[in-house]
């Protein structure tokens, strides 16, 4: 990939080594498998470490003799790297350029003259700086991880408790059943649409009629054979309608389930082992 105005402001030689530092910066950079952790940035003349954290713990050490961020940076300021954006970890250098390799051995380290008691000063202060960076940036990630962690707890304290009312609520229908014997009466005749459990119930149920001489067809595809079964022209299948019986109300606690004491019943069934 070309970038237009490469090289604009980048000065020196091209016939030059590489420094060692540079070139495997650019290969962190450069390679599409780290691009989460560090990557180019969108005018492609410039690079992101997104992952601080992540960039110390596996990259450094593959690539440099340690994991210390702060060094890394204050090795980036000695080759005349610039932090583009206060607020994240941008940096840039007028000749590292993605694809324009040919420009990093313009990349030098600068000279140091004079001072040497000020540089250090100031380099204890800006990895002073550094450190307060990632550590505001680390408190900020565990809070996240808090948040998300929390909402997760909560989502699976709701499902235990989802998970704990259903038997509740199926112990509840039973003993709604047997204390009063009507109630599964209406919850089939309210599910088949008129058509009830009971006889009597709903519409009058449709009962093919069985036939004491032999077998005999009813309408064109059924017949009822010498066994009173309804079955198909061919014997192969019976055709055997059974009714339906709608728990709904059981899941929902409808019908009055929910308000059957559970935990305490009125009566309690006597269990006959036979010993």
């Amino acid at each position: 990939m070309s970038t237009g105005g490469a090289g604009k402001g980048c000065s020196g030689s091209d016939g030059g080594m590489v420094a060692p530092f540079v070139a495997k910066t650019y290969a962190m950079v450069d390679d599409p498998a780290t691009d989460a952790v560090v990557a180019w940035g969108p005018a492609s003349n410039s690079f992101v470490v997104a992952d601080p954290f992540s960039f110390s713990r596996a990259l450094l050490p593959a690539h440099f003799k340690h994991a210390n961020f702060s060094s890394f940076v204050r090795q980036l300021n000695t080759y005349g790297f610039r932090k583009v954006d206060p607020d994240r970890w941008e940096f840039a250098h007028a000749c590292f350029l993605r694809g324009q390799t040919h420009l990093l051995p313009r990349i030098v380290r600068r000279r140091t003259g004079g001072g040497r008691r000020a540089k250090d000063s100031h380099d204890e202060e800006e990895d002073e700086d550094i450190s307060s960076k990632m550590l505001a940036m680390e408190v900020a990630r565990l809070k996240e991880e808090q948040r998300a962690t929390k909402d997760r707890l909560a989502a699976m304290w709701r499902r235990v408790q989802d998970a704990e009312r259903r038997p509740k609520l199926m112990l509840a229908f039973l003993l709604k059943v047997v204390g009063d014997p009507d109630v599964l009466r209406r919850l089939v005749g309210n599910s088949g649409g008129g058509g009830g459990l009971f006889p009597g119930e709903g519409a009058e149920a449709k009962r093919p009629r069985l036939l004491l001489d032999g077998e005999a067809q009813v309408g064109k595809k059924m017949r009822i054979d010498g066994d009173g079964m309804l079955c198909g022209i061919n014997r192969q299948e019976a055709f055997v309608r059974e009714p339906r019986v709608d728990f709904t109300g059981f899941y929902t606690g409808g019908d009055g389930f929910s308000e059957v004491p559970v935990d305490d019943p009125p009566y309690a069934f006597r269990v006959d082992t036979g010993y």
